[in-house]
């Protein structure tokens, strides 16, 4: 009697052992998977910080365009050119030729 008890000891550990290392196998199969698609989408993230940074510097330099435009928008310059251009307006001084048709 002692000797059945082992064997159905022994093939109920077996089972329990097989059931173990199958539970084993499926947890490690779906943290294969799971780092894989966490490796993909840190690539995404990687490429998209790239584009922001990018981004970033392109409107850097912009914004010192703008400065550059604004300080020549508020000086005279600029000033005498759109009162010239637009306005048609001269100094006292000066003398106007024009073209005929």
């Amino acid at each position: 009697m002692i000797r059945g008890k082992g064997k159905r000891i022994r093939r109920s550990n077996r089972r329990g052992m097989m059931g173990i290392a199958v539970v084993v196998l499926v947890l490690l199969v779906v943290l294969q998977i799971q780092s894989q698609k966490l490796i993909i989408k840190n690539n995404g993230y990687r490429v998209q910080k790239e584009d922001l940074e990018q981004q970033i510097k392109d409107e850097e330099v912009r914004a010192g365009e703008i400065r550059d435009l604004q300080k020549y928008i508020d000086s005279d310059e600029y000033i005498e050119k759109i009162a010239r251009d637009k306005l048609g307006l001269v100094y006292r001084d000066e003398i106007i030729f024009r073209a005929e048709n």
